[in-house]
């Protein structure tokens, strides 16, 4: 299993390294974010690499904000983590014209938001 999780974290490597960078200072449109999710939990998507860069993404933003922007708690596991955002992007589908940060964001603050000091 670790050698199939390297394979396919060098794959995810490769194709970030070939994608070219868009004008707007964004790689990743929500709309290109939610078809790798909806791939990595479905069970025929033949798009290894593409779902596990979506999975990946998601679970790098939640990490990025942990304990600032986002306060998910011990018990949260990163499949609800990436749930929650797909949940997110097919009750919202006007926000995935965004960047997926700014989507993945959005949604992980709506459901565990830091509460202010």
């Amino acid at each position: 299993m670790k050698s199939a999780l390297s394979l396919i974290l060098a794959a995810a490597l490769a194709a970030s390294a070939a994608a070219p960078a868009r004008a707007e200072g964004e790689f990743l449109t929500g709309k290109i974010l939610k078809v790798g999710l909806e791939g990595w939990f479905s069970t025929d998507s033949d798009e290894t690499v593409r779902d596990s860069i979506a999975f990946g993404y998601v679970i790098g933003v939640h990490d990025a904000l942990s304990g600032t922007l986002v306060c998910s708690g011990d018990d949260v596991t990163q499949g609800l983590v990436v749930q929650a955002v797909l949940q997110y992007m097919r009750s919202n589908p006007d926000s995935l014209g965004s960047s997926a940060d700014t989507v993945v964001v959005t949604a992980l603050k709506g459901v565990w938001p830091c509460r202010k000091s």
